[in-house]
């Protein structure tokens, strides 16, 4: 049972009555996540409208985001990200052998040198977004923990930098990066209230390991 009650649409404040009618029209799958972080008016209107937006403007292809939330959901065991975002992962394109390489992505040490090759089975578009979701979470739990030198993580991350300017925009840039640092923030909140799975969503197991990225 989660830890904080989800709101109904009658205790909704009315100027945000759109928003929950546009959300429960677009995601009614994550209804347990938008009514419970709609005990914030502040939180549900710029959280939930932001998203609706990138949803709808963003230059930044489905199939990417899927990969990057899939990829930090996993390393952060959020079963309630895990379920829902593998499903659309696929509905975005990625098969099978796919999903099941980004659920095996485990933190670990990262060489000096280590220049960020292409992943087998995916394209180089696709491996990059693989790999910027993982360094984010490497630099932002495993290096700290691990005391990596700061020049290590910035040379590593000058490096995926230059990759992924290749092949995105700095549009396209800000908007992985933000969407994926902020799915984090999804998984713990979602961990530290204990969010149900909706019935019709299908749990998936979370990875276990960590050794290897």
């Amino acid at each position: 049972m989660p830890l904080l009650p989800a709101l109904t649409r009658e205790q909704c404040p009315a100027d945000l009555l759109p928003l929950w009618d546009e959300c429960a029209a677009r995601y009614p799958q994550f209804r347990h996540l938008w009514t419970t972080m709609a005990n914030s008016p502040t939180i549900f209107r710029h959280i939930w409208g932001e998203l609706l937006e990138l949803k709808r403007v963003s230059p930044v292809a489905a199939r990417h985001f899927e990969i990057a939330i899939v990829v930090v959901s996993n390393l952060n065991r959020c079963r309630y990200c895990v379920a829902h975002h593998t499903p659309l992962a696929a509905a975005a394109g990625l098969d099978a052998a796919q999903l099941d390489a980004l659920a095996g992505v485990a933190l670990g040490p990262l060489p000096e040198d280590w220049d960020f090759p292409p992943r087998p089975g995916f394209s180089r578009a696709d491996g990059l977004v693989v790999d910027l979701a993982y360094f984010l979470a490497w630099s932002g739990v495993y290096a700290a923990t691990a005391d990596v030198h700061p020049r290590v993580v910035q040379r590593l991350r000058r490096r995926l930098f230059g990759l992924l300017a290749e092949h995105f925009s700095p549009r396209q840039l800000e908007e992985l990066v933000w969407r994926t640092t902020q799915c984090v923030a999804f998984n713990w909140h979602n961990d530290f209230f204990e969010l149900d799975i909706e019935p019709e969503v299908a749990p998936r197991p979370t990875a276990v390991a960590r050794s290897t990225g």
